[in-house]
């Protein structure tokens, strides 16, 4: 029996298939709170914020846990990534991208940049740690470019799981943005129900990130502990 869950687990689909679980329960619950209480969804009473914050202390459990597997051998380097791309995760989810403007609302905008009533030092420091945390990723990226192509043609799960994470993170984003841009290109506004459905699968998807990177952790440990 635990043979078989093992193998589901470090199966290349477990992450999509977690994800549409979890999106199915996210979205259930929204839906009872806004039939009985009357809210939009779970994020008005400031319970998504919560259980994302639970998430990130999760994954920061797991990154913690996981040390062993990068410490003291070729890997280190990308544990401490890993760390500071957590920690920068963990900040966005606060709001560091209000914290470093006094004028505008979000620093990751082409528009924070390119209003003059931005002072000059807080588009300087904005655009290095910009600047920075597209190195870390870029560095990760072409680090490990090749095994993440042989590992998705082999199947596994970690690789796969990686993948999923990044498009799955790209789409909350997109979906984030799509109601504006539709209401602005379009002029009417998206109906309800869809714009209900969008919110969750925004906020929730969001809120699943920091799970799947400890997904992500867990299965290269077991993968490794398959090794030895």
């Amino acid at each position: 029996m635990l043979g078989n869950n093992k193998n589901l687990f470090l199966s290349p689909f477990f992450a999509t298939i977690f994800i549409v679980a979890a999106m199915v329960v996210y979205y259930v619950v929204c839906y009872i709170f806004r039939a009985n209480f009357g809210v939009f969804d779970i994020e008005e009473i400031g319970a998504t914020e919560i259980i994302t914050y639970l998430f990130y202390g999760f994954a920061g459990g797991v990154l913690l846990c996981c040390a062993g597997d990068f410490l003291n051998s070729p890997r280190s380097k990308t544990y401490f990534a890993l760390v500071f791309l957590w920690f920068v995760a963990l900040l966005r989810e606060m709001g560091i991208q209000h914290w470093l403007t006094t004028h505008d609302t979000v620093v990751t905008k082409s528009r924070f940049f390119l209003n003059p009533d931005n002072p000059l030092h807080e588009k300087i420091i904005a655009g290095l740690l910009m600047l920075i945390v597209l190195a870390v990723c870029l560095w990760l990226f072409i680090k490990y470019f090749k095994r993440l192509v042989c590992g998705l043609l082999k199947l596994q799960a970690l690789c796969w799981t990686v993948v999923t994470t990044g498009v799955f993170g790209v789409l909350t984003q997109i979906i984030d943005r799509f109601p504006a841009n539709y209401a602005k290109s379009v002029g009417t506004a998206l109906m309800e129900p869809t714009l209900f459905a969008l919110k969750i699968f925004e906020e929730g998807g969001e809120s699943l990130l920091p799970l799947l990177f400890a997904l992500a952790l867990i299965q290269f440990h077991f993968s490794l502990k398959d090794k030895q």
